[in-house]
């Protein structure tokens, strides 16, 4: 049986699935800039569990249903690599995470919302996890900026770029390894996109355009989150 389920714009979960990310984007914010100091890093530890849990129930529930596979069930994709980013970043208070997951989550985020896939068919439990990730992902950077009052440095876009490279190779000894097609680097994902550019001739033309539209990407979001000014709790602008 086929599990890959694109969904396109004229499904009434393809809106559905953008109302609930919206929200999930939008609160968090709203709410850690108005909760104490103690009182935000409890939200994001619950943030973080919460992401963790939904991960696990998913994988157990692929598990229990027969369609887990070493080759497409882990969380090796750019958006399975974004929701450990979060994890770590909210637990371990690693600031890189924070950073790279800022680039990867928004820049792989809105690309899922726009073009969701669902790897292991249509399921309520996978259809929230999904929503739940990608949302958060997108959310986190957002996050960062206005809420940990943590601006952008100059030429976060291409360290992170040079971060990206070293998960695409780690992705691709799995794929390797397990036959699978993690960060669609073997095959390209089966959506209907503009920006997924393939050739007979030259099976991983998809992979070179994803090297340079995620430059890309991550140079825009750069430039414009980097144009976000906040000021902290007394009123100083933080740059």
């Amino acid at each position: 049986m086929e599990l890959h389920v694109a969904l396109t714009p004229d499904s009434l979960l393809y809106w559905f699935g953008w109302a609930l990310s919206l929200f999930i984007i939008v609160s968090p914010i709203w709410l850690g800039r108005n909760l104490s100091i103690q009182g935000r890093r409890a939200f994001e530890r619950a943030w973080a569990i919460l992401l963790m849990i939904s991960l696990v129930i998913m994988t157990y529930m692929s598990v229990n249903r027969g369609e887990f596979t070493w080759g497409g069930s882990l969380p090796i994709h750019m958006c399975g690599i974004s929701r450990l980013l979060i994890i770590g970043y909210f637990l371990l208070g690693k600031k890189w995470m924070g950073e790279l997951v800022t680039f990867t989550g928004i820049a792989g985020g809105l690309q899922s919302l726009l073009t969701p896939e669902f790897t292991h068919g249509i399921n309520p439990v996978y259809v929230f996890d999904y929503y739940m990730n990608h949302a958060s992902i997108i959310a986190v950077g957002l996050y960062i900026i206005y809420v940990h009052q943590q601006p952008l440095q100059k030429w976060a876009w291409l360290r992170n770029f040079g971060r990206i490279q070293l998960m695409a190779v780690f992705a691709v000894a799995v794929n390797l390894l397990t036959g699978g097609n993690y960060m669609y680097l073997m095959e390209p994902p089966i959506v209907d996109n503009p920006l997924v550019i393939t050739s007979d001739s030259f099976p991983h033309l998809h992979v070179v355009f994803f090297e340079l539209f995620a430059a890309l990407n991550f140079l825009l979001i750069e430039v414009v989150l980097r144009r976000i000014r906040v000021r902290n709790s007394i009123g100083v602008r933080v740059v």
